[in-house]
C-alpha cells in the first residue's frame, strides 16, 4: 500500500468541517508531514481509483471513512450526491454503495454495535437521482414528520407541455408536487411560471419550499402541515402529521422493515 493516497473530493455539504486535501496512511509512523495536508491513519485495505495520474481512494470508500467523525445526517446528504441524477456527478447505485459496505464489513470482521453501524442506517433513507443538498433535507424533513417518503424526481408529462418534467419530490396518487426553489429561481421566473402551469394542467397541486421553511423547528412543522393539508385535499381523507422524529429514530431497522 502506499504510504499516502489522496482522500476522494465528493460534493461535500457546508455541515462538514471539511479543508481540503487529507492523505491516509496506513499507521502513525508513515504519516506524511506536509505543508497543508492533513494526514489520518486507516488501518483498513483501501481501494483506489487514479484520477489525472494520482491515486485516490475510491469514492466509496471515502464514503465510509466519514463514518467515524461525522453525523446520521451528513452521511445521507453525501450518500445522495454519490447516486445524483446527473450522469456526470454519478458515481454509484445505492446498490453498490450496500454491496460496498457489507464487503467492508466482512472482510474487517465487524459484527454487533459498531462505529459503521450509521452506513447502514444511511443507506435506508438515501434515495438515488436526487439532484441537491436541499432536496434531500426536503425529503427527510416531510419523513420526520410522519408523512411518507415521496418519489424523487418523478416523471411527468402534462398534456400541455411538449416535455416531461422532473418533479424534485411528489406523492403520484395524491397528484402533489413539492419542489425546492432556491436563489437560481429568481433569474428564472418566465419558466418556472411555464413550468407551473403544466403541472397545474396535469391536475396536480404544487407545494413550493424555500430556504426559510427549513431553517426552523417552527418553520419544519409548518412545512409538513401545510404538505399534508394537500395530501388531504387531493386524497379526501385525513392525513396526519407527527411529533418530529429524530432521523436515528426514523432509520431505526424495526421502523425501516415496517414501512
Amino acid at each position: 500500500m502506499e504510504t499516502a493516497l489522496k482522500l476522494m473530493c465528493v460534493e461535500v455539504p457546508s455541515e462538514i468541517d471539511y479543508d481540503g486535501l487529507t492523505a491516509v496512511a496506513p499507521d502513525c509512523p508513515n504519516r506524511p508531514q506536509l505543508h497543508g495536508v492533513r494526514s489520518i491513519v486507516w488501518p483498513h485495505e483501501l481501494p483506489t481509483v487514479t484520477i489525472d495520474d494520482i491515486t485516490c481512494v475510491t469514492p466509496a470508500m471515502t464514503w465510509i471513512m466519514y463514518a467515524r467523525k461525522t453525523g446520521l445526517q451528513e452521511m445521507i446528504l453525501l450518500g445522495d450526491a454519490l447516486t445524483r441524477r446527473d450522469i456526470e456527478q454519478k458515481w454509484y447505485s445505492i446498490g453498490q454503495l450496500e454491496s460496498s459496505v457489507a464487503d467492508f464489513i466482512q472482510t474487517n470482521g465487524y459484527s454487533g454495535p459498531n462505529r459503521f453501524q450509521v452506513c447502514s442506517r444511511a443507506l435506508s433513507l438515501m434515495r438515488e437521482n436526487t439532484d441537491s443538498f436541499p432536496e434531500t433535507l426536503l425529503r427527510l424533513t416531510l419523513m420526520q414528520h410522519g408523512l411518507p417518503c415521496p418519489e424523487v424526481n418523478y416523471q411527468l408529462t402534462p398534456p400541455s407541455h411538449d416535455e416531461r418534467l422532473f418533479l424534485d419530490l411528489a406523492f403520484p396518487q395524491a397528484r402533489v408536487a413539492v419542489e425546492y426553489d432556491g436563489r437560481q429561481h429568481a433569474r428564472q421566473w418566465d419558466r418556472d411560471q411555464r413550468r407551473l402551469k403544466a403541472i397545474g394542467d396535469a391536475r396536480w397541486t404544487h407545494v413550493a419550499v424555500t430556504g426559510a421553511d427549513l431553517r426552523s423547528t417552527e418553520s419544519r412543522v409548518a412545512l409538513a402541515a401545510s404538505v399534508a393539508d394537500r395530501l388531504e385535499r387531493q386524497l379526501g381523507r385525513r392525513v396526519q402529521i407527527s411529533k418530529p422524529l429524530t432521523l436515528r429514530q426514523l432509520s431505526d431497522p424495526r421502523r425501516v422493515r415496517a414501512r
